[in-house]
Formats: C-alpha cells, structure tokens, sequence
C-alpha cells in the first residue's frame, strides 16, 4: 500500500488527502491549525498538529519512506520553500508542491521539488478547455503531448458500437472504458452500441485529440 505525507490541509491539500483516501492508500497529514485537521481526519491514517518548518516535528516522521510528500501550505511562498528544501535534504522520494506563481516554482523546482502545481492557473486552462469543447466533462494533461477527455459520444456514432466503427484505428485514440447512466462500463464495451446520452473516456496525442475535436465537436 502506498504512503503519502500532506503538509497543509486547507482546500487544496483536503482535496488531495480525500482523494487518496478513496484509493485506500495510507495518508499521514500535517497542519498547524488542529480545527482543519479535525474536518479531515476521518480520511487519514494519521493527523499531526505541527509547523514542519521546524526540525523536531520533521524529525518525528521518516520523510524516506514515502512515497510522494505533497507541499500544499497555503500563500506562504517562505514556508514552502523552507519545507521544500527540509525534504530534499531528509531524502524525499518525491515532492510535489504548491506554487502561486512561475517565479516560486522555478526556486522550488531547484531546490528538489519533483512537480509544482499552479492550481488556479491549471483550473482556469481547465475551465476554458471545457468551455471551448462542448460535450467535454472532463480534461486530464497525461504529459506535454498526451491528453485524456471524458466527452459525450457524438450524435453520428449513436446506434454503432467502437468495434463497427473501427475506432482505435481510424482516428488513432484508445477508448478506456464508456459511461452509461453516470456508471462506468469495463467490460466487453467495445461491442456496445451507443446511446443517446453515452460518454467515453478517450486518451491520445494532442494532435489526434484536436482532429476528432474538429471533426464531431
């Protein structure tokens, strides 16, 4: 079972906690404010009231035997950066860490951060990508050219299964699985005819994404 450290349990650190939890992984979270902590503890292995810009509450854990620490403190770019570095030097495997700005990252990318995340910035790209492709309900960046979406099947493919229409093959996309009444469908669903109201899960290269957004979009 996997082991995650979460320091800062405001909104974006609580949504990562719940959202490891569902994965039944094991979640250690670490925030100075002991209210914030009580709200999210039903979702965590362990809760620890603490400032992990001093050493003696670092200390307190084995920052090596995780396998990710996610640096999620709020607007206060010092204590990430101080954490961020407490971690490189205590041999985080990885580190993944908040940033409001570029300028903040790239210090915090040199000082041993694996992955800086700009949550406002990547929600607002988000946000404008659903809005510019219509019958997208979800969009997720795999790597700089690989990108999956969850989109409404188009009307020209109702009543035609993935098999009849020769799917992977013809527009160079694999379907995950498709979503029928809100459910997702695992199996055998390459023979399924659509339906009014179907979604399917679809990865590919951004340039084979943008052509079937072209075509049917």
């Amino acid at each position: 079972m996997k082991q995650y450290l979460v320091i800062g349990a405001g909104r974006f650190g609580s949504g990562i906690v719940k959202e490891l939890y569902t994965h039944k992984c094991e979640v250690v979270v670490v925030d100075q404010n002991e209210k914030i902590l009580d709200d999210i503890e039903p979702f965590t292995t362990h809760a620890i009231v603490g400032d992990l810009r001093e050493n003696d509450v670092l200390d307190e854990l084995v920052i090596s035997d995780f396998d990710a620490v996610f640096v999620a403190v709020g607007t206060d770019a010092f204590s990430a950066i101080l954490i961020t570095k407490k971690l490189t030097e205590r041999n985080a495997k990885k580190i993944i860490a908040k940033a409001n700005n570029k300028e903040i990252g790239e210090i915090l990318m040199s000082l041993g951060a694996d992955r800086v995340i700009y949550p406002e910035e990547e929600a607002g790209i988000k946000i404008a990508r659903q809005e510019l492709m219509a019958g997208l309900k979800e969009y997720l960046e795999i790597s700089k050219n690989v990108t999956a979406i969850e989109i409404e099947v188009p009307e020209q493919m109702i009543g035609y299964s993935l098999s009849s229409l020769d799917f992977s093959r013809k527009y160079g996309l694999t379907v995950s699985f498709l979503i029928r009444d809100g459910e997702p469908v695992f199996s055998h669903f390459a023979e399924i005819p659509f339906q009014n109201g179907d979604y399917f899960f679809i990865i590919g290269e951004n340039t084979n994404i943008n052509k079937f957004k072209k075509k049917f979009l």
